[in-house]
């Protein structure tokens, strides 16, 4: 039995460790095929971007032909003609995913430790250099070299191995984008394009010795003259006719994943995690399916993971019409949007705008197309939410970013978390009924007052607190539980979701004897708990009784 690569993003260790791998080699071939000089691919977090690299690196890498020779049996490209590209080319692979840091001196210094440990890799390029060109690499791998030498240096690295290697170089750069939107939310934006700006402008606008250019990122950030100049630049988006199947799970692929596993496609596990529609292909989201197959639990995954700041940070600040609009798309609609994939950062700060918002969180992965209305020679586009994790998702953003440090509703949280600790239930229902009627139009559907009282819970007790969530309800367990990290409190939620007001107070004797019945409580004793509460929480609309 295979085994199921959840977190593997290495293709030479997912192969020889006998993992399940989607064969996506069939891109090799449709990349050479394209003849393109650089090559930007743009997806959502979580789709494979970085086991693509890696996959592209091992098939072309010159130095590791015979070792990475056996990786590709029985994969689609090694019956391709194009095979005879293997092993063919000097690669330069790099992440910028590290690169996450939150001042400029940070991350300079981070990419200054990348390059030197890059130059340390391919120390044996010396043979091929002369006396200056000796001292030069010895100081940038030394750390000595003044600033421009690292703006250079994937340049100059390039040119050294193809005189060594007689082939042109691949430059492999995986998540581009990572320190751009660090230094938009961090104030130091302006320095840290200059950077990457300089280092492409180096090694793919003006280098002879240039092979293939590849990168991937969630946003294209093209007017921040990053790519201004490459007039030979190919990008692939989600619209995009090329590569639909290179990133992500299609169904066929996902059906036969879950299959070999002793699972099934059901229409639950689409409603769960289906939804994205690439030009017509849909596509699933590999993290989701792997961890369900792994797990095989129906859970929420991929909204786990990091990557939210810059959707609350727009959300946050927006008015309170796009808000509405936002919150329209939670009740299941959707919204028409004027499509842009040039969208830069220095257009979010337009936070007035609902097509910028709408354009971020559909490159994001938050939204995807429902339908596409031609009129005349113009496409207009309609977004909504893909499946029920990502409604959960925006659902806690939604109760995050809406609140204001200086707003009644900041104060009812603080007010809500003291009588909470208090056990004063009077006080916490009065709280949470001023907190419900910030959100302008209200979803019925039990996993919004679930994903919003998530979103209160995991935002502002979450330093001092362990949260933990049974989603789906009903399923014998707790709907939520909360245990301070000193286990010297814990509590227990149960929702319900009345018709009408006047079936509230039987719903909420029904929770509190279905938590009695069901010992939730010894979930939190299992943790040495002492002080442990229960509270039966009924909502309708916009009101909410706590008992």
């Amino acid at each position: 039995m295979k085994k199921i690569p959840v977190g593997k993003d290495n293709f030479q260790k997912l192969i020889q460790e006998n993992c399940y791998y989607v064969d996506k080699t069939s891109s090799i071939e449709e990349l050479l095929k394209n003849g393109s000089d650089v090559v930007l691919y743009t997806r959502p977090r979580r789709f494979g971007k970085t086991l693509f690299m890696s996959m592209l690196e091992h098939f072309f890498d010159i130095e590791k032909k015979e070792i990475n020779q056996d990786l590709f049996n029985g994969l689609y490209i090694s019956k391709s003609p194009y095979f005879s590209e293997f092993g063919s080319y000097p690669v330069i692979s790099l992440t910028f995913k590290n690169l996450k840091q939150n001042t400029y001196e940070s991350v300079y210094n981070h990419f200054k430790l990348m390059i030197i440990k890059l130059y340390n890799s391919k120390e044996y390029v010396k043979e091929v250099l002369n006396e200056s060109e000796t001292n030069h690499f010895f100081k940038i791998q030394n750390g000595e070299a003044e600033f421009e030498a690292y703006q250079d240096s994937l340049y100059q690295l390039s040119i050294w191995l193809e005189r060594y290697h007689h082939e042109k170089v691949i430059i492999l750069i995986d998540e581009y984008d990572v320190p751009i939107q660090c230094g938009y939310l961090n104030g130091f934006y302006k320095e840290v394009v200059n950077l990457i700006s300089s280092v492409f402008s180096a090694c793919l606008k003006t280098n002879s010795s240039l092979k293939m250019g590849i990168l991937t990122g969630v946003l294209r950030v093209s007017k921040e003259s990053i790519f201004s100049d490459l007039n030979n630049l190919k990008v692939c988006d989600m619209m995009s006719p090329n590569y639909l199947e290179a990133f992500g799970f299609t169904e066929k692929e996902t059906k036969e994943l879950l299959e070999y596993y002793g699972l099934e496609l059901t229409s639950e596990v689409k409603d769960f995690y289906d939804g994205y529609n690439m030009n017509g292909i849909s596509i699933y989201n590999p993290w989701n399916i792997l961890n369900y197959a792994d797990e095989k639990i129906l859970n929420s995954y991929w909204i786990n993971t990091s990557g939210n700041d810059l959707i609350i940070k727009l959300l946050s600040e927006t008015n309170e019409e796009n808000k509405i609009d936002i919150e329209k798309l939670v009740t299941g609609d959707s919204i028409d949007f004027i499509y842009n994939n040039k969208l830069t950062y220095l257009d979010l700060d337009k936070k007035q705008s609902i097509d910028n918002i709408l354009n971020l969180m559909y490159a994001s992965g938050y939204l995807t197309i429902d339908k596409k209305v031609k009129e005349g020679y113009q496409n207009n586009y309609y977004v909504k939410i893909p499946n029920k994790e990502v409604k959960e998702l925006i659902v806690n953003i939604i109760s995050y970013a809406y609140i204001d440090d200086s707003s009644v509703i900041r104060r009812c949280l603080n007010n809500f978390e003291k009588s909470l600790l208090e056990n004063n239930k009077e006080e916490m229902e009065n709280n949470l009924n001023k907190m419900l009627e910030s959100i302008s139009y209200m979803d019925t559907y039990e996993n919004f007052y679930h994903g919003y009282m998530l979103g209160i819970f995991q935002n502002f007790l979450l330093n001092d607190y362990i949260v933990k969530s049974n989603r789906e309800g009903g399923l014998g367990r707790f709907d939520v539980l909360i245990e301070k990290k000193d286990r010297s409190f814990g509590c227990i939620f149960e929702f319900k979701i009345a018709d009408n007001e006047l079936d509230m107070e039987n719903l909420a004797s029904l929770a509190k004897n279905q938590m009695k019945e069901k010992e939730y409580y010894k979930e939190l004793q299992l943790d040495k708990v002492q002080n442990i509460k229960e509270y039966a929480l009924v909502f309708c609309g916009k009101k909410c009784i706590v008992r």
